[in-house]
């Protein structure tokens, strides 16, 4: 049971796969199972074996009761099935995901072994992606009735970016190793098995893997590129310099960066241990050089992790990810629709779809401290998880007959009148309103049907107003860079404006406030200024969760400009986000109300200016 983690390009996989062939080979196992992060990766470890067992002709030469019947199909698998030796069938496979080794006589040197047959007859490599179905089916059944199971396992780096990021995956992948891969032997049998992995991210699963203290079955090793770094790191900047020089040419050459460690080395080595002194490359003078051009070519996080196998603390990261698992944690232990003693305003926000509108309603302290109270769908849902596209109950069963743009008037009028008549109960027994309510005006072609509304309503621009998201890249001027515009209100990326038509329309830029919103829900429960969620258990939240962890924050750099912004993408499968975008959006109406992080001014309105004041003004400046 060996974790071993090491450096990127130290040649872990190739090693771990001779060590198979080897074991193979000399008959130590009899069915080695290889698993990758992927059935894609799994996969491609299992072609670089059966290329080794047809081309690499000392193994050929060495191997001929492995490698001649293997040679004889020509890769072509569908030979498989007839071929004989001494006029009996081999039995030998040559499949995507599986090799079963040629049943043939034991070669007559081999004295050593008992039986008719060689040690390597019918032996079986197996492959599988690490969530894949092949692990469960790994069972292998011979024509003479024989069935074996896996003996040994490799998991070549079993995790992959993404699934390191997501603390349920960790979880997952885990319990996979624990459950069905360390239980391929079967019933009352023991496996060995070789983890050849990276640390990616602190506490992903091969982190814990490497923690003797809690995975103390598995002799983890954790192995750096450079046991200790150099203890003159300023002195490295300046060799820097002249690598970047000698990279940037038409036609790059190390010669004078060589020349220049040459002469440094005894300042730039002090204190500095390469833990495989060979590892350079061929114009690299040592294995340290080489080590701090790729820290200098790669970057810290990035070395630090692929390299060090000790990758930066998170919180140092920017953008912010969070996990479902995360969000759903956060309950506060406050009854749905209860209000905390110390908040001041309630926010509402409401998303608008053709099927259903979702709604979250959210108490915020003066601070941005804020709570969940209440969120759900019009019209309500009977099951607690659910699709907007495949939803059991949808406006048009509630209002049968209309059209679409009656139905979603319907729709609103009911779920707003709801929301804005209902008196909230504070802990103090206070009563609340909702002081605020946005309405997303910016679904299809309904923007002018929701202004509408919004217009119409009794409570309307006081209340209750149109909002619109805009997500601001590294090229867009924010809205405190716009031009004045008289009775506009600039606050905390909104601005509240009237646009053409009269309407008065609120501004968002939701990739700053998405960017807030995941910060305010990354800080632990109980931390001033964090956001929670009404109840007391995780898994009532799972849906609203899911939502929040339907986009991903990407950063990006405006070549020219240099200026850099985080952007919000959906996810491959663009899953639901309708609780995310009510969430962010409720914020906002909170920092209409008032509610503002520490140090942070309040909006600031444009005053209107009359023809008399201009006047007034000029004859003044005269």
């Amino acid at each position: 049971m060996l974790a071993i983690a090491m450096p990127r390009g130290s040649g872990k996989t190739t090693l771990c796969r001779l060590g198979v062939l080897w074991a193979v080979a000399f008959g130590h196992i009899i069915y080695p199972f290889l698993i990758g992060a992927n059935e894609e990766k799994a996969v491609a470890n299992l072609d670089a074996i059966k290329l080794w067992m047809r081309e690499l002709h000392p193994f050929v030469d060495d191997f001929p009761e492995i490698s001649h019947g293997v040679r004889l199909l020509g890769g072509i698998a569908n030979r498989a099935s007839g071929q004989i030796c001494g006029g009996e069938p081999t039995f030998i496979r040559w499949e995507k995901t599986r090799v079963v080794l040629p049943r043939v006589l034991k070669p007559k040197n081999m004295r050593w072994r008992k039986g008719r047959w060689a040690p390597t007859s019918g032996a079986v490599i197996g492959v599988s992606g690490l969530t894949g179905e092949g692990i469960r089916g790994s069972l292998f059944a011979h024509p003479d009735g024989r069935q074996v199971r896996p003996d040994l396992v490799l998991l070549d780096d079993p995790q992959t970016d993404e699934s390191a990021r997501s603390r349920q995956q960790n979880i997952d992948r885990l319990a996979l190793i624990r459950g069905a891969v360390l239980g391929m032997a079967g019933p009352g049998k023991r496996i060995s098995a070789v983890m050849p992995c990276t640390v990616i991210r602190p506490g992903d699963m091969i982190d814990q893997v490497l923690d003797r203290k809690k995975h103390p079955l598995w002799r983890g090793v954790r192995t750096k590129l450079l046991r200790s770094m150099p203890a003159n790191m300023g002195a490295w900047e300046a060799y820097w310099e002249v690598y970047r020089e000698c990279m940037a040419r038409s036609v790059p050459t190390m010669e004078p960066a060589n020349d220049y460690y040459r002469d440094h080395r005894d300042e730039l080595d002090a204190g500095a241990s390469a833990s495989w002194k060979a590892r350079h490359s061929v114009d690299e003078v040592s294995a340290i050089q080489h080590g701090m051009n790729l820290l200098c070519e790669r970057g810290l996080e990035a070395f630090m992790s692929e390299f060090q196998n000790s990758p930066l603390d998170p919180a140092e990261e920017e953008p912010l990810h969070l996990t479902a698992e995360q969000i759903a944690a956060k309950v506060c232990g406050l009854d749905r629709a209860l209000v905390p003693k110390q908040a001041q305003h309630l926010a509402a926000y409401v998303d608008v779809h053709d099927r259903l509108l979702y709604y979250v309603v959210s108490a915020w302290s003066p601070d941005f401290a804020g709570v969940v109270i209440d969120y759900g769908t019009y019209p309500p849902q009977p099951g607690a998880y659910f699709a907007q596209s495949s939803a059991p109950r949808a406006m048009a069963d509630l209002h049968p007959g209309l059209t679409e743009d009656a139905r979603l008037l319907a729709g609103l009028n009911a779920l707003v009148s709801a929301m804005l008549a209902k008196a909230f109960r504070r802990e103090d027994q206070a009563e609340v309103r909702i002081g605020r309510l946005l309405i997303d005006a910016k679904w299809g072609q309904k923007t002018e049907l929701v202004k509408q509304f919004c217009r119409r309503h009794p409570q309307g621009g006081s209340v209750l107003l149109p909002a619109m998201g805009i997500g601001f890249g590294p090229t867009r001027k924010t809205f405190s860079e716009y031009r004045p515009e008289p009775g506009a209100v600039i606050g905390l990326n909104w601005r509240l404006a009237t646009q053409t038509g009269g309407d008065r329309v609120v501004s968002i830029d939701t990739n700053w406030w998405k960017t807030f919103a995941a910060t305010r829900l990354a800080m632990p429960v109980g931390t001033p200024g964090g956001w929670e969620l009404f109840g007391r258990e995780p898994r009532v939240h799972a849906l609203f969760a899911d939502h929040c962890v339907a986009e991903e924050p990407k950063t990006i750099v405006h070549k020219e400009s240099g200026r850099e912004r985080v952007q919000w993408e959906w996810k491959p499968g663009r899953p639901d986000n309708h609780y995310w975008d009510c969430l962010v959006g409720s914020a906002v109406a909170g920092s209409m109300l008032g509610a503002k992080p520490e140090g942070v001014d309040g909006p600031k309105p444009v005053r209107r200016v009359s023809l008399a004041d201009m006047a007034a003004k000029a004859r003044g400046g005269r």
